[in-house]
């Protein structure tokens, strides 16, 4: 546990220096007129961006690591037929975290870090469309 704890605080550390490289990529990237540049200049524009694009999702990760659980309960169908955690309504868009069974795992389970969308007159969790919200063990996390 110590070692997970330990990478992670590593990657936190990371998340401002690659906030300003991601920040000065995408004004490179606006402030350039590809059609000027020569070949070899071309190919390594398009290797920045998709490094760029890769530095977006682990960004967006390392900003999930940091995420603070504020509500954690059981998902209840509303009178609005939308979905709600502890008062807090879900809808299409929703970041929420959801518990998936594992009698397996230390904890019977794990979360999963998902999104809420509808689809067919109700909405369904995108990282597991098969499993019934009402009832289910889930939590709200949110950066400080």
């Amino acid at each position: 546990m110590k070692l997970l704890e330990t990478t992670i605080d590593s990657y936190v550390e990371a998340e401002y220096q690659i906030k300003r490289l991601l920040t000065d990529t995408r004004d490179l990237m606006e402030n350039i007129n590809v059609f000027n540049l020569n070949a070899d200049a071309v190919q390594k524009y398009h290797i920045l961006y998709k490094a760029m694009e890769g530095l977006e999702e682990a960004y967006s990760s390392i900003v999930d690591l940091n995420k603070k659980v504020l509500i954690e309960g059981h998902l209840l169908k509303n009178e609005r037929g939308r979905y709600e955690l502890c008062g807090r309504e879900f809808t299409s868009g929703s970041l929420i975290d959801v518990w998936r069974e594992d009698p397996d795992m230390k904890d019977g389970g794990y979360y999963i870090s998902s999104r809420i969308e509808h689809r067919g007159g109700d909405y369904y969790c995108v990282d597991m469309p098969y499993i019934k919200l009402d009832g289910l063990k889930a939590r709200y996390r949110a950066a400080y």
